[in-house]
């Protein structure tokens, strides 16, 4: 694969799409112990589909760049999700591809997103999600 690891992917995802859930909506005084875990559940569930959209929309730049092929990007991204944790399953979700697709339009020519503030980046994807 050219220098291009399933790892590349990974750090892509990592970097931007950690959960997003602010401390001060969490607090237990609050929120009841099931609206908590339910609000958990939730942020967990949109991590994952975030993480997913990056590792998509970066599999498909190296493609549109010519550093791999289709297979090759199908086959890092699977790999990287699976080294989460996370089915490739959710490459499948409609909502996933599209935060995809808008993603990879904003990356650079070198596949990344140094375009986009991550906070931009973050609600292009969270928007969708």
């Amino acid at each position: 694969m050219a220098g291009i690891t399933p790892i590349g992917l990974l750090i892509g995802g990592l970097a931007l799409w950690a959960p997003m859930v602010r401390a001060d909506t969490m607090s237990p005084g609050t929120m009841s112990p099931e609206t908590i875990r339910k609000v958990a559940r939730l942020e967990l569930a949109r991590s994952i589909r975030a993480f997913a959209t990056g590792s998509l929309a970066n599999g498909e730049c190296l493609v549109r760049s010519g550093q791999l092929s289709n297979q090759q990007a199908d086959q890092a991204t699977t790999i990287a999700l699976q080294e989460m944790g996370i089915s490739a399953a959710v490459l499948e979700n409609p909502q996933v591809r599209k935060a995809a697709d808008l993603l990879a339009q904003e990356l650079t020519d070198s596949c990344d997103l140094s375009s986009l503030d991550d906070e931009t980046a973050q609600q292009l994807v969270r928007d969708e999600l």
